[in-house]
Order: structure tokens, then sequence, then C-alpha cells
């Protein structure tokens, strides 16, 4: 869970940096706003073409999101 809720901060800081809504990145990546809120608090599983996609509208590679 505590991984989960990391994820989804480095993308909410990252969207943010950006100016980004959710409701606009959402667009961006075919999800849903309330998905994007689910992945940003940590309650929602991420698969990776979400991620990849999630990745791509904020100009970052998946690497630097995800901290193993």
């Amino acid at each position: 869970m505590h991984d989960k809720r990391a994820l989804g901060s480095r993308i909410r800081s990252r969207r943010a940096e950006r100016g980004i809504s959710q409701r606009q990145l959402a667009l961006m990546t075919g999800t849903s706003r309330s998905y994007l809120w689910k992945i940003e608090t940590g309650t929602a599983d991420v698969g990776i073409d979400v991620l990849i996609r999630i990745a791509q509208a904020l100009d970052v590679k998946v690497r630097d999101l995800i901290d193993f």
C-alpha cells in the first residue's frame, strides 16, 4: 500500500509542477478523473499501460514515477 501512495504522490506533484488539473490529465491519458484521483491517493492499482500514458502526458520517464 505504501508504494502505491508514493507513486500517487509523485504523479500528483509532477502534475502540479506542470499546472495540469486532474481533469486535464484524465483527458490526456484516456482515464476518468475519479480513477486518476484514486491513483494519486494510492487506492487504485495502476496497469503499466496507464502508467506509460501518465508518464508521457507529464513528459517524464516511467522510472521517474516509480521507486524500486
